[in-house]
Formats: structure tokens, C-alpha cells, sequence
């Protein structure tokens, strides 16, 4: 189950991304993190290995980018999502 979790955030993280830097920036950033496969609409197609490395690793590159943006959306999505802890 967490593994869909991490599916649905991930999604979520990117497609909010979408939003704030547009979807070529967001888009380039998620597909240049390692282990992580992406739709054009910015869906998680899979994910291999670590799913909360993934995770950690797309939400430093979004933080390098736009920082505070992007913790805050970060962290609102990890409430929505316990069975997701300690980035």
C-alpha cells in the first residue's frame, strides 16, 4: 500500500510543480531524478528503488528551484500521506 502512496504524491508533487514552474521545467527536473518514470501530464508511471529516495531526491531538485514553494507544497501533500514519514 505505501508503494501506492508514494505513486500518488509523487504525482501530486510533480503536477503541482507543473503548475508553479511550468511543465517543461517541472517535467525535466522529475525525469532527471533517478528511479522515477514519468507521463507527459506528470503521472508516475513507476518507480524503482527506494520509492522514499525518489521521493527525496524530486523534492530537493523542486527546493533548489523554487525553494520555499516548494517545501510548502511538499509538506502539505506529506500530511495527506502518513503511512509516508521522515523525509
Amino acid at each position: 500500500m505505501a508503494g501506492e502512496d508514494y505513486k500518488q504524491i509523487l504525482t501530486e508533487l510533480v503536477q503541482k510543480q507543473m503548475v508553479v514552474l511550468g511543465p517543461n521545467i517541472a517535467l525535466d527536473k522529475a525525469r532527471q531524478v533517478a528511479g522515477l518514470s514519468l507521463s507527459d501530464q506528470g503521472a508516475v508511471l513507476a518507480i524503482t528503488g527506494e520509492p522514499k529516495m525518489v521521493l527525496k531526491a524530486l523534492a530537493e531538485e523542486y527546493i533548489l528551484l523554487s525553494g520555499p514553494v516548494a517545501k510548502m507544497t511538499l509538506a502539505s501533500l506529506m500530511e495527506k500521506y502518513p503511512s509516508i514519514k521522515g523525509l
